[in-house]
């Protein structure tokens, strides 16, 4: 009678080639994770960047007059738009914040740079612009906004005409 079963070394090849295609599935699996989490991360990042830069733009649009700009720097702008609040953008540590008729709430969060630059009506660039009492110069302008978070950026440009100029 003949006996049934594996020998030692059918038992050590099986095992063998079921570790290498765990190992080459859980090589995959782990690139699927990190590309998922690499996009959870920038996808946050990205959004919190679009709602502030949004608000910006939209904002500066409202500028009351060609008297409404307060300051006008490449880290803060400070304007009175049509409702004839008090609104200021400008970086505070890792924050994003808006100043409203003096008090200041964060709009965006991990950001590693701001920077505001403004043209003329010929589209050149003011280095120092005009700001109230006098009329200012700006015709438009450009926000420059970075995000940075776990080693992850993102950057995002936009710009604004205000419609009272």
């Amino acid at each position: 009678m003949k006996k049934r079963g594996f020998t030692l070394i059918e038992l050590v090849v099986v095992i063998t080639i079921i570790g290498i295609i765990a190992g080459v599935v859980g090589f995959i699996l782990f690139g699927a994770v990190d590309a998922w989490t690499f996009r959870l991360k920038r996808a946050g990042l990205l959004s919190d960047g679009r709602l502030a830069i949004n608000r910006i733009v939209r904002e500066v649009r409202e500028v009351k007059d060609l008297t409404s700009v307060i300051a006008a720097s490449s880290s803060q702008f400070r304007f009175i738009d049509t409702d004839d609040t008090d609104i200021t953008y400008s970086l505070n540590g890792s924050d994003l914040e808006r100043t409203e008729d003096g008090t200041a709430n964060t709009l965006a969060e991990n950001v590693s740079s701001l920077s505001f630059t403004y043209y003329d009506s010929n589209g050149s660039t003011i280095s120092t612009p005009a700001v109230s009492p006098s009329a200012t110069d700006i015709r438009r302008v450009l926000i420059d906004l970075t995000l940075t978070k776990d080693g992850e950026d993102v950057y995002l440009e936009s710009e604004s005409v205000p419609r009272n100029f």
